[in-house]
């Protein structure tokens, strides 16, 4: 019996149109997307993780292009302000050096109209004075420039105070100087002043005028650690290793609590710096005492060993940070300190010595 010619027809339609579809669907296929069916199935080509990288920079790049409609941020502005601040500066550099840096008064009266606010391009001007011999035009420029420069730029005014300071030190006498310094720490940050004019003195080898600054800095900011450790400092460049151990003593008399240990510890570096190393050693390890769980301290103490290069002192003191109690993490960046140095300086005994004592220590932990 034959079948109904209906179905016959849908079957045969049903056969027919198959192949159709199939040839439809490979027509479809795009040649990109024959080219990406053709890698994946290719072996390894070595570029895999470069594909991958590009992709996550497409994938950060979609939101900053959304982002670039939002209103800039305060801080976006400051950044911009800071950038183009920071692109005259160097355009300012680049027209005072080689052939192109102003010869002439005249040349120097053009730049500092084109850039009032700068102090470098004012201290260049009234070293060019000086270099004239022109003092006293000097003196006058540098009032100019401290009138001429805006109030808000307060560290190109400080710029301009330090370099007439130092002008007046080096040139002047000392009543002027004193004058002179008497007026910047009434227009500026005293502490920073005393600081700035503590460093010229010393550097002219004026030392009374180093201890009048001193004995009024550490009288009137006795809470600022960078003062009582720039007093520490000159004791110690001066040799006075007493005078350094009681301007300790007597800043920790003056400095809130919470701010001794970097008082101690700031004086230990100077002591390993430019004083007695082994003094050093005497603060950290009583600073270490008391604090033997502060990670930052053995860190830095650490630091000063290494640089001072004695391997049975460093490796003495490797193994008593890798002993103490302290939290995994901790452990772990000590023992990686130790090993690393072990790496650069020791042997491979000592290499395979500090990863046995870092297996011993994991084990440690997964017993208890």
């Amino acid at each position: 019996m034959q079948p109904p010619p209906k179905k016959k027809r849908k079957s045969e339609g049903g056969q027919q149109q198959r192949p159709k579809e199939a040839a439809a669907s490979q027509e479809d296929v795009h040649p990109v997307a024959q080219a990406v069916q053709a890698v994946v199935a290719a072996e390894p080509t070595g570029w895999e993780e470069l594909d991958g990288q590009a992709q996550d920079v497409q994938q950060q790049a979609e939101p900053v292009q959304e982002e670039t409609h939002k209103k800039p941020t305060k801080h976006a502005k400051k950044r911009a302000k800071d950038d183009r601040e920071r692109q005259i500066r160097e355009a300012e550099m680049r027209r005072m050096v080689g052939d192109a840096a102003p010869s002439s008064i005249t040349e120097y009266e053009q730049l500092v109209l084109s850039a009032p606010n700068s102090s470098f391009v004012w201290i260049k001007y009234f070293a060019f004075l000086i270099s004239l011999g022109e003092l006293d035009k000097a003196r006058t420029l540098a009032d100019r420039a401290l009138q001429t420069i805006s109030y808000r730029e307060e560290d190109e005014k400080f710029n301009v105070w330090v370099a007439y300071l130092n002008m007046e030190n080096l040139y002047g006498s000392e009543d002027a100087t004193l004058a002179l310094l008497s007026r910047a720490l009434s227009h500026t940050d005293a502490r920073r002043t005393y600081l700035a004019a503590v460093d010229i003195f010393e550097r002219g080898q004026k030392e009374h005028l180093v201890e009048q600054c001193l004995k009024a800095m550490t009288r009137k900011f006795n809470d600022s650690v960078e003062v009582w450790l720039r007093a520490v400092k000159f004791r110690l460049t001066s040799g006075d290793a007493e005078g350094a151990r009681k301007t300790l003593d007597r800043s920790l008399q003056s400095l809130p609590q919470f701010e001794h240990v970097r008082m101690i510890t700031q004086a230990g570096l100077l002591e390993f710096k430019i004083g007695d190393p082994e003094r050093g050693r005497s603060v950290f390890e009583g600073v270490l005492r008391n604090h033997p769980k502060r990670l930052d301290l053995w860190s830095v103490y650490l630091d000063q060993e290494v640089a001072g290069g004695d391997q049975q002192r460093i490796r003495a003191l490797f193994e008593r940070a890798t002993h103490l109690q302290l939290p995994p993490k901790k452990m772990k960046f000590l023992f990686k300190r130790y090993l690393d140095y072990e790496k650069a300086h020791g042997t491979a005994e000592g290499v395979e010595h500090v990863k046995k004592r870092a297996l011993e220590y994991v084990e440690a932990q997964a017993g208890a």
